[in-house]
């Protein structure tokens, strides 16, 4: 029921203009906690049907732009930019005992190969449109991103 409820709770929030609410922060609106696997059954449920994404937030918005959390983000951008995977956690200042799950959703969304601290092959596609950046806005008690 979560996967539905979240979506829905997007849905609303993505009417707004400029409003980029990302899954995770879905989450902690709606006071679920950090579910990796939830994250990943609503990248699932978005991926297959782009048209979604365009048609309710528009600006080149992906399943991946909103599924990954910043700090995720950040630690694939270091990857791209050719960083070491020390380096890559501690710029997104991932704890040591959350970069293994890091590691696994950027696997998982594609951005990096499964054997090696590499950018997997087609990752290219992630970086369209909005792709790995991000802007959070925190306002009247709401945090989402904008373009």
């Amino acid at each position: 029921m979560a996967t539905n409820d979240v979506l829905a709770f997007l849905d609303e929030r993505w009417k707004k203009p400029l409003d980029i609410t990302t899954i995770g922060q879905a989450q902690a609106a709606m006071g679920l906690p950090h579910d990796d696997d939830l994250r990943w059954r609503l990248y699932e449920h978005l991926e297959p049907d782009p048209g979604r994404l365009a048609e309710k937030v528009r600006f080149g918005v992906s399943a991946a732009t909103v599924t990954l959390t910043n700090r995720e983000k950040l630690a694939g951008r270091a990857l791209l930019l050719g960083r070491s995977e020390d380096e890559a956690r501690d710029h997104a200042q991932v704890r040591p005992e959350e970069w293994e799950a890091a590691r696994r959703m950027l696997i998982r969304i594609g951005l990096l190969a499964p054997d090696a601290w590499q950018p997997a092959a087609g990752h290219e596609r992630l970086l369209d449109g909005v792709g790995l950046l991000f802007h959070t806005v925190r306002t009247g008690g709401e945090v989402f991103n904008v373009p």
